[in-house]
């Protein structure tokens, strides 16, 4: 048409050349070639091979008064990314960290729990007169803070062992305890300073030849204590103390029932050993898992809650059994000699284990009964719960061969 251009009608008369020529041979990419030619447009739209019509290249025309879009996704400006605020994400990694902590405290009591011991472990400092010192002091600490200044046995024990595991050597706290259980001993076993100290120097060889060197009864509750009653038998036996006292006129069981001080020791002994399993097996290793470290925290928080003297020392007893490791006190498992047992949930693991203190708080409602070490004897406590958690090992041997023999 007359209104084109000249350089869009001298286009159209090359393709129609092109078209009646004989050159049938030409690719795309020499037409295309051509097209780009210095006589062609300044334009670059895109053409198929066959020779396009008026309308098209008048279409074309048009466009090429707006600006050309990019042809390749390299040519697109990329969005700048926002910039991350560190301290918005540290906030968001520590909510969901709160949300996982929250959701795992939740399922405590409810998670299944395989028969596994605590991660804690209470483990000797190398050194021995390390151990002789710290026994020693803590006999002569516990002994002053609760016959002269008047506080509570267990407070004084339980606060001293504590002390000495968390802030001086974790390692020391075994032995902390079996001097402080030798210091709880009564007025009439230690009257002076002088016969403290040489309670301490007997409660050190014990601990040294039962506990450090020989480690018998390992993962049964109560051996420490057992290792300070030892020692203050023989300071009652070198002062001439009779071991058996003033026999109670009511027995321990009557028509009545149970005596109220046997119902005091067998429930607060049994709550004693739940609440010691459950903060180790609930606790990491660097905390309550310790069992010196977890017998000592339910036996402070007991002397500053209860007001009753004999549910404080029941409470505490307790907690040695609580100390027992569970493979040892279900299962039956030695160092050398292992017994694959059934799972434990978290329930009947603190039912077993309060089960144990209930038998142990039964010895020791016997004791007091029976007039047997009476008064104050340190280390009885200890004794009790050792008693106690060889007592329910011994029913569960029976249950088991029982078993056997049935089928």
């Amino acid at each position: 048409p007359s209104a084109m251009p000249a350089s869009v009608k001298r286009f159209f008369d090359q393709q129609a050349a092109m078209a009646k020529s004989s050159v049938t041979s030409l690719s795309d990419a020499a037409i295309d070639a051509q097209i780009r030619s210095t006589d062609s447009f300044d334009t670059t739209p895109s053409f198929s091979p066959a020779v396009p019509s008026a309308q098209v290249i008048e279409s074309s025309y048009v466009q090429t008064s707006s600006p050309p879009l990019p042809t390749s996704a390299e040519n697109v400006p990329s969005q700048a990314t926002p910039p991350i605020n560190i301290a918005e994400h540290k906030l968001q990694q520590w909510d969901q960290k709160m949300s996982t902590a929250q959701a795992n405290s939740k399922k405590i009591l409810l998670r299944s729990m395989s028969l596994r011991d605590p991660l804690g472990d209470s483990k000797e400092h190398p050194e021995l007169l390390a151990r002789a010192i710290v026994i020693m002091l803590s006999t002569l600490a516990t002994r002053h803070l609760h016959l002269v200044n008047g506080i509570s046995p267990v407070l004084a024990s339980s606060a001293i062992t504590l002390l000495t595991s968390t802030c001086i050597d974790r390692r020391l706290g075994q032995a902390a305890l079996c001097g402080s259980l030798a210091g709880m001993s009564g007025m009439h076993l230690v009257p002076n300073l002088s016969m403290t100290a040489l309670l301490g120097v007997a409660t050190t060889a014990s601990y040294e030849v039962l506990i450090s060197i020989n480690n018998l009864f390992s993962g049964i509750g109560g051996r420490v204590g057992a290792s300070a009653f030892l020692a203050t038998s023989v300071m009652a036996k070198y002062q001439g103390i009779r071991f058996v006292g003033r026999k109670m006129r009511r027995g321990l069981w009557s028509s009545a029932g149970l005596s109220s001080i046997a119902t005091t020791m067998v429930i607060y002994h049994a709550i004693g050993a739940a609440l010691t399993i459950f903060l180790r097996q609930s606790s990491d290793a660097d905390g309550a898992a310790d069992p010196v470290r977890g017998s000592s925290v339910v036996g402070l928080i007991g002397s500053v809650c209860l007001k009753n003297p004999m549910a404080i020392l029941a409470l505490y007893g307790g907690t040695f059994v609580g100390m027992s490791l569970p493979s040892r006190l279900i299962n039956g498992n030695t160092p050398g000699i292992r017994r694959q047992g059934k799972p434990q949930s978290a329930l009947s693991l603190v039912g077993s284990f309060s089960a144990a203190g209930a038998m142990a708080g039964l010895v020791h409602a016997f004791t007091i009964h029976s007039g047997y070490f009476n008064r104050g004897w340190g280390g009885k406590v200890g004794l009790c719960a050792f008693a106690g958690t060889w007592a329910y090992r011994g029913f569960g041997n029976i249950a088991e061969f029982v078993n056997q023999r049935q089928k």
